[in-house]
């Protein structure tokens, strides 16, 4: 596919090649986790710096679009609601003479923000966890057909050795979840 075999490099060298970054105290992502280097979401603050080149960003594997710690803020924000609540429940029930209508109700005042995006948030990333299930095997697929390609730089074209099919790195993304041939 490429005419000169000494200008072949494996498509994730000529990712991590073409991208620079600076990492601070940063989780990189585990190993069959998304094999791309760390998007800005997951790198946190805008002290870290990353930047890639045109090539390393066509040929990366997609990332998801989202820090795994971002699906449980909705039970963060339910339990901090809960416990604000209870708390001023326990200030109001130690006043004078009180009613168990206002005990109970009277909070909500302060927490019923908290409760209504916590549950949007619950229910919200319950749909993106179920979403993420389906997908699994296809990244999969796609993540062991991104590590089997190969960028020829004097072509510039990408290729997976054995398929016969070589393509411009712009479609890579394509190429890799599916819109080859049958193997």
């Amino acid at each position: 596919m490429c005419s000169e075999t000494d200008q072949v490099v494996a498509v994730p060298g000529a990712v991590a090649a073409g991208t620079t970054y600076k990492l601070g105290r940063v989780r990189l992502p585990g190993t069959r986790e998304v094999a791309d280097l760390p998007m800005a979401a997951s790198l946190g603050a805008s002290k870290h710096v990353m930047s890639r080149t045109q090539l390393a960003v066509w040929l990366s594997f997609p990332s998801r679009h989202y820090t795994p710690w971002a699906r449980n803020q909705g039970y963060v924000l339910l339990c901090a609601a809960a416990l604000v609540h209870l708390v001023v429940s326990l200030v109001i029930a130690m006043g004078q003479d009180p009613k168990w209508g206002e005990v109970l109700l009277a909070p909500f005042c302060l927490t019923g923000l908290f409760w209504g995006l916590g549950l949007l948030n619950v229910i919200g990333s319950h749909g993106a966890r179920r979403r993420d299930n389906q997908e699994a095997p296809a990244r999969e697929k796609a993540l062991a057909v991104w590590e089997r390609l190969y960028y020829c730089t004097r072509d510039n074209v990408v290729y997976e050795p054995g398929v016969g099919v070589s393509f411009h790195p712009s479609e890579t993304r394509e190429y890799i979840f599916g819109f080859r041939g049958p193997r």
